[in-house]
């Protein structure tokens, strides 16, 4: 029998070109090369699967290849021959893992004296680095920071964070990304023409989006589906192997959703239950599946979407047919069900509470409030005006505050806000004009509209009279301090302006913080609503009454100079 190759090492990347979705880093390491200019250290950091280890084998043998052009290898050379049978000398690789201690970094020291044989460098790969004790990472900072003109070192991990400052100062850190989906579900496709596969491109997705940025792991699950499937991949025979649920069942619950079919929301749920599939999963699946039907909306945010072309089409037709305030009340409702969720005792029970409620989120004004506005519009016909109040009341508690984006709503949604709020509205009105005409004269009717509001002409003891009133209100209110300022306060009244003269900066503070108050009382006393207010400081006032601690000591020593030398001499500091 043919010994098996797993396809994540038989296509595994031997040129800089051939390496998926590190461009940013793979341009940098062939400009180094071409410029020569290169470090002593890197240090390649990123999740797993995404081509660490092997950027730092393609950079060991293109530095060493005797006809490198544009940044590549040859492939051809006796030095990159022999690192293609894994025969090379000029590449050594230590795992951080298993060879962790002081004595194989000394070990590894120790071998960094000698030469390459044949090309020009000699590079130690050290992968998951960061599994290295403290005292190891101690006993290779001299080394890293001044090898041997030959020598170069890569460092690889999947957690930065855990690698101590002394190390990262002494190398060039490249971040690697996670891996696109489009771009792992392109390469899946290259492997499966190699291998003569055929597939669906929708099962090539699915593999590519359940790898999670990681080609390693995309292509260890292609060759778990071609074992299982054969030659052929199919979407059905893959969401059913790796127990995906399938998305036409999102599809399909959001449609029940617009159409308030809670019958056929419970029983797509109870299907897919019995398929084995947590609850839990389902509603975050749901949640995602609400989030890019949000994100579908506008053009400009579909490429947001990590989706083949043909979901994102699909994607685009449900937007089209949904509310954004049905989006975000139910991205909401999910949201607060997944906290919920593993405190539930009956799980099961609170996931189907929140289908009903998302059911119903796009659902008219129901019977209840049909009844209720029937039987309002039959009191508001026969009803004397005295209780037409209370009916407007009713009607207030029927309108639910509605929220504005800046979105155009579907016209489905759109037309049914605005008949529900017309409704009410036009029913108001209409008992507001009836009340007017019911309790009013004609000739009151007509005067009222005809006689202009006049501001009330205003005296110095009418001011006086008002600004007393309302301290005697704060007095009986327990604000004190409030009613002994404006009734010690300098009262001036000119041109429609009150001025007040207070003795100092706590009383101009304390009136500043309630002036807006004050001075809507004073209008609303007054009649008129020209009326001003300006708070002015008494500057020339020997008398000024003290109310902070600063202010009661500058009193006392003003009366008893001896104080100040008695606080210089015992350092005092006065308490604020």
């Amino acid at each position: 029998m043919e010994n098996f190759i797993v396809s994540a090492r038989k296509y595994r990347p031997q040129l800089f070109n051939t390496v998926v979705g590190q461009s940013h880093i793979t341009n940098t390491l062939k400009n180094a090369i071409v410029n020569n200019q290169l470090a002593q250290a890197y240090l390649f950091c990123g999740p797993r699967g995404v081509g660490k280890t092997t950027c730092a084998r393609i950079f060991a043998k293109t530095i060493n290849c005797t006809n490198v052009a544009n940044g590549e290898a040859c492939d051809t050379c006796e030095s990159c021959q022999s690192f293609n049978s894994g025969a090379s000398l000029n590449v050594y690789e230590l795992d951080g893992a298993s060879n962790n201690s002081v004595e194989d970094i000394r070990n590894l020291v120790d071998q960094v004296r000698f030469a390459p044989q044949l090309g020009e460098y000699k590079v130690y790969i050290i992968d998951e680095v960061h599994m290295l004790s403290t005292a190891a990472f101690n006993a290779f900072l001299k080394t890293l920071e001044e090898p041997p003109k030959h020598a170069k070192f890569i460092l690889a991990t999947t957690e930065k964070h855990k690698i101590i400052p002394t190390i990262l100062s002494r190398c060039q850190v490249f971040n690697f990304n996670r891996i696109k989906t489009e771009d792992i579900s392109g390469h899946l496709a290259f492997m499966a023409k190699e291998e003569n596969v055929s597939f669906e491109q929708e099962a090539l997705d699915i593999i590519a989006q359940k790898a999670d940025g990681g080609l390693r792991d995309a292509c260890s699950i292609f060759d778990q589906m071609v074992a299982f499937s054969g030659n052929h991949l199919t979407y059905k025979q893959v969401v059913e192997n790796l127990h995906v649920l399938d998305y036409d069942y999102y599809f399909k619950i959001v449609d029940a959703f617009l159409e308030q079919g809670l019958p056929t929301i419970m029983l797509t749920f109870n299907e897919i239950l019995s398929q084995g599939f947590d609850g839990h999963n389902f509603l975050i699946g749901l949640g995602e599946h609400l989030r890019n039907l949000l994100v579908s909306i506008d053009a400009q945010t579909t490429s947001l979407l990590e989706v083949s072309e043909t979901l994102k089409k699909r994607y685009t037709e449900q937007s089209l047919k949904c509310n954004v305030n049905f989006l975000l009340k139910a991205l909401a409702l999910i949201s607060k069900t997944d906290v919920n969720y593993k405190s539930a005792k009956n799980q099961r029970l609170l996931v189907e509470m929140a289908l009903m409620q998302l059911t119903f989120l796009t659902a008219p004004i129901d019977a209840e409030k049909k009844n209720e506005l029937n039987q309002i519009n039959t009191e508001a016909s026969f009803s004397p005006s005295s209780a037409n109040q209370q009916i407007i009341q009713k009607i207030n508690t029927l309108q639910e505050p509605e929220i504005k984006f800046a979105t155009k709503p579907s016209l489905a949604f759109n037309q049914l806000n605005i008949k529900s709020e017309f409704s009410l509205n036009e029913l108001k009105n209409t008992i507001q004009t009836n009340s007017v005409t019911s309790n009013t004269h004609p000739t009151q009717i007509e005067q009222a509209t005809l006689t202009p509001l006049t501001n009330k002409t205003l005296h110095f003891d009418d001011v006086k009279a008002a600004i007393t009133t309302f301290a005697q209100l704060k007095e009986k209110a327990g604000q004190r301090h409030l009613a002994i300022t404006l009734t010690t306060a300098g009262l001036s009244f000119e041109n429609n302006i009150i001025t007040l003269t207070i003795n100092n900066e706590t009383q101009r503070e304390q009136l500043q913080n309630s002036k807006q108050l004050f001075l809507d009382e004073l209008r609303k006393q007054l009649q008129n609503n020209l009326v001003g207010l300006q708070i002015e400081l008494e500057q020339n006032n020997v008398q000024i009454k003290a109310y902070k601690p600063a202010d009661v000591f500058k009193a006392m020593a003003q009366k008893n100079p001896s104080l100040l030398e008695l606080k210089k001499r015992f350092d005092l500091e006065i308490d604020y």
